[in-house]
C-alpha cells in the first residue's frame, strides 16, 4: 500500500502550523533541523511545546533565530539559499515551486511585475524555514501523496504592514483563485481574522491534492497556531496512514478494467502574453523532447485586456526539474505553477494492420477487455496516401477495419 497523509484544515493553515502537526505526528525534530541546516544560512532552533486549542491537545512550534540572522530577505536572497543548499534536487525543485507560487501571487495582489513585489511579512528566514520544512518533513515521513480538506473561509479583518485588510489576504486569495482551491464558506464557527496565510496557501496549493481518498490511519498529529481560539480550534490535523484502493462499480477494480492509476505526475503551468505562436510552438517541441507527457495552450485574457495563453504541461515527477528548467529556458516566464495530479490511463496496445494499401501501425484502447478505440498512426497513413495519391481517410478506414480483426 502507498503511504499517504491527509490535512484536516480545521481552523486554518500556516507554515508553522504544518511543521507543528508533522512533529506531533511523529516527525523527528532533530532530523528536521539537520536537513533544514542544509538550506537555512543562519543558526536556528525549533522550540516545541504542548498546548491546547479548545479541547484539542496540539504541538506549537516557535522558530528561534540568532541575532546574526538577516532580518529581511528578498526574492533573490531566497533563490540564492535554494541554489546553494545541499538538499537533493527534488527537494529544491519543490521548494522553488512554492516560492514561485508566492512570487506570482504577491505580484498579482500588488499589481507589480513578478519578482519585484515587496515581501513585508514574508521576507524573513521564517518563510524559508516554513516552506523548506514542509517539503523536507513530507519526505522524512515518507508521504507519497498529501491530501487536504477544503480551506475554511473566515470573517473579520487581518492586520499587516499595509494596514487593516480582509480576513483573507490578497496574495492568499490570488493563490486560491489561481489554483482553484476549494473553500468552505458556510457552516457554524468560521474562523475570525486571517486563518490562511499566503505561505500556508502556497504550500498546500503546490504539494497537496483536494480529491477523494481512502486512508487506513496509523497516526494523527495536531499543529496549533499562535492565536488561542476555539471557535473553531486554531489547529490543523495531519493524519498519517496507507491508501486503500476503492472498488469500482460492479465490484471491478481499475486493474480489472484495464485502467492504470498514476499519482506521480504533476501539472506545470504559466501565463504567457509576450511570445509569438512560432516561439510557443518551438517551446512545445522542446518540452516534448525533454520528457513532457502532454503540452497544450489555453487562450485567456490578462490585465488591461491583453490576449494571452496558459502554457501547460503534464510531466512525471522524476522529470519535474528538467521540465521546469525547459520552461525557464524556452519561454519568457519568471514563474511557474506546479500542481500534483492523479491520472487514469486506459490500457492500450499496438498492432500491425495489413491493408490493401500497405502496412499500418495501429494503437488500440481496451476497457474491461473490450476494444473501444482504434487509432491508426497518422505518419503511416499520410505516407501511404501520398505515395498512392488517395485520400488519407481511405487508408485510415482500411487500417481500422484490418486492426479490428487482429486477435491478441
Amino acid at each position: 500500500m502507498t503511504r499517504i497523509a491527509y490535512l484536516d484544515i480545521i481552523g486554518g493553515i500556516s507554515g508553522d502550523m504544518l511543521i507543528s502537526a508533522m512533529l506531533d505526528a511523529g516527525l523527528s525534530r532533530q532530523k528536521l533541523e539537520t536537513e533544514l541546516a542544509k538550506i537555512v544560512p543562519d543558526p536556528f532552533t525549533l522550540n516545541e511545546s504542548r498546548t491546547n486549542r479548545g479541547a484539542i491537545s496540539a504541538t506549537h512550534t516557535d522558530v528561534a533565530l540568532t541575532n546574526e540572522a538577516d532580518p529581511k530577505l528578498g526574492w533573490q536572497d531566497f533563490d540564492t539559499c535554494i541554489d546553494n543548499s545541499a538538499l537533493s534536487e527534488t527537494d529544491r525543485a519543490k521548494i522553488r515551486a512554492i516560492f514561485d507560487c508566492l512570487r506570482v501571487a504577491e505580484a498579482d495582489a500588488h499589481n507589480t511585475p513578478e519578482g519585484e513585489s515587496h515581501l513585508h511579512e514574508l521576507g524573513t528566514l521564517d518563510t524559508l524555514i516554513d516552506i523548506a520544512a514542509a517539503v523536507i518533513g513530507i519526505r522524512i515521513l515518507e508521504i507519497e501523496t498529501l491530501y487536504a480538506s477544503a480551506l475554511p473561509a473566515s470573517y473579520g479583518m487581518s492586520s499587516s504592514s499595509h494596514g487593516k485588510g480582509a480576513s483573507i489576504a490578497p496574495a492568499t486569495m490570488s493563490i486560491i483563485k489561481s489554483y482553484q482551491l476549494p473553500v468552505r464558506i458556510s457552516g457554524a464557527n468560521l474562523p475570525v481574522g486571517e486563518s490562511i496565510t499566503p505561505t500556508g496557501a502556497a504550500i498546500v496549493a503546490t504539494l497537496a491534492r483536494f480529491s477523494p481518498a481512502n486512508i487506513l490511519i496509523e497516526n494523527i498529529g495536531y499543529g496549533a497556531g499562535t492565536r488561542n481560539t476555539d471557535t473553531p480550534p486554531n489547529v490543523v490535523g495531519l493524519w498519517l496512514g496507507k491508501s486503500q484502493k476503492q472498488l469500482e462499480p460492479f465490484n471491478k477494480t481499475a486493474d480489472d478494467l484495464g485502467l492504470v492509476h498514476q499519482s506521480d505526475v504533476v501539472l506545470i503551468e504559466t501565463n504567457i502574453d509576450d511570445m509569438t505562436g512560432e516561439q510557443l510552438g518551438y517551446a512545445t517541441e522542446m518540452l516534448f523532447e525533454n520528457g513532457a507527457v502532454d503540452v497544450w495552450t489555453t487562450p485567456i485574457q490578462m490585465k488591461k485586456s491583453r490576449p494571452a495563453v496558459i502554457f501547460s504541461a503534464i510531466v512525471n515527477q522524476s522529470k519535474l526539474t528538467q521540465i521546469a528548467a525547459t520552461f525557464f529556458k524556452h519561454t519568457s516566464t519568471l514563474g511557474i505553477r506546479v500542481k500534483q495530479l492523479d491520472r487514469m490511463i486506459a490500457h492500450r496496445d499496438f498492432v500491425t494492420a495489413e491493408t490493401r494499401y500497405g502496412t499500418v501501425r495501429v494503437k488500440r484502447r481496451k476497457i474491461d477487455g473490450i476494444i473501444t478505440q482504434i487509432a491508426p498512426e497518422y505518419d503511416d497513413c499520410a505516407r501511404i496516401a501520398s505515395e498512392l495519391g488517395i485520400p488519407i481517410q481511405e487508408v485510415m478506414d482500411a487500417a481500422k477495419q484490418a486492426a479490428s480483426s487482429v486477435r491478441n
